[in-house]
């Protein structure tokens, strides 16, 4: 705590001297019929008398606070700075390939994604994500959003469908595959540039997850895609679902953003690559200045606790015996 105007402080000695005087002076003494009797002291009862006689001068040394403007400084406020996240996933047929271990049950590229992407969301609360599926063509799924959980609602509705790989009782979902196969990954990055570029503020960010080829990025065709994200200040982060060579066009693309390419062959590589994005993007905390409020509140119960015993002293807690 401190002071506005902390001259006004100076003013305390006379409240101080008001109190010191009303302790040490002797008054007029008045000659009653008792004076020369046998009767005590009345040691505490002079006390009690004394303390009510120097209530004038607690409130006004507490007006000379007043006077003074007490302030406090406030926690500065912590203020993130906001990511921008467009997840980009492929839906095609081969993401409904084996991914990692099979102990458990079937376990396909598509969930070790969905598991690692539900994983990223809820661990980076403040940033706002948005979810583009592709494949032959690109849909925005979700737009970009502070509530993450709607990543864990769309799962059912956006599974790839494989019918060589699934079993019949698995039923059929996701988009036919004469409709939505074959991977596009030049066209689903120039359609997530154009989501992002109408974020005013925030970093900008896109997450590609792939398991294959693509024939839209290959030179000269990765030269716009290039110019276009660096126009937009994009930085791409590519992840392969399997363990072979990355194609170079995408790595190309990649690094021109800033970012960086990476295998995951297995559900453990990919946590480990979305860990390894979290440290290459870290959070940014924008501090501000504090912030100066009154700091009145803990005069006001000494004040009005004085002013009460005040008027209740008037009521006969004085020296004067009539």
């Amino acid at each position: 705590m401190t002071f506005l105007h902390p001259q006004w402080l100076a003013l305390l000695a006379i409240p101080v001297i008001l109190a010191f005087w009303e302790w040490v002076r002797r008054g007029q003494p008045i000659a009653v019929p008792f004076d020369h009797g046998t009767q005590r002291r009345g040691l505490i009862l002079r006390f009690f008398v004394l303390c009510a006689n120097c209530l004038p001068s607690v409130l006004l040394a507490i007006g000379i606070i007043f006077l003074a403007h007490p302030i406090t400084f406030l926690p500065p406020e912590v203020e993130r700075q906001l990511n921008n996240v467009q997840i980009v996933l492929d839906t095609s047929g081969s993401m409904a390939e084996n991914h990692g271990s099979q102990e458990n049950g079937r376990h396909r590229r598509f969930d070790s994604a969905m598991d690692a992407i539900l994983q990223f969301t809820n661990y980076r609360q403040g940033d706002a994500f948005g979810l583009t599926i592709f494949s032959r063509h690109f849909i925005h799924w979700l737009p970009l959003t502070l509530d993450t959980h709607s990543f864990a609602l769309a799962r059912p509705f956006i599974q790839p469908n494989n019918p060589k790989l699934d079993p019949p009782s698995m039923g059929r979902h996701g988009l036919p595959d004469e409709l939505w196969g074959i991977t596009y990954i030049g066209k689903a990055l120039m359609g997530a540039t154009e989501l992002l570029a109408q974020r005013p503020t925030g970093d900008r960010m896109i997450i590609l997850i792939t398991d294959g080829e693509s024939s839209d990025i290959k030179p000269p065709l990765d030269a716009p895609i290039i110019a276009k994200l660096q126009e937009q200040g994009i930085t791409v982060f590519g992840i392969l679902m399997t363990n072979e060579p990355v194609e170079p066009a995408l790595v190309g693309i990649v690094r021109a953003t800033g970012g960086e390419v990476f295998n995951a062959a297995t559900p453990e590589a990919l946590k480990m690559v979305f860990d390894r994005i979290d440290q290459m993007k870290k959070v940014v905390v924008l501090e501000k200045k504090p912030q100066v409020a009154d700091h009145y509140r803990p005069f006001f119960p000494a004040a009005i606790g004085a002013l009460a015993l005040g008027v209740l002293a008037l009521f006969g807690l004085r020296f004067t015996p009539w």
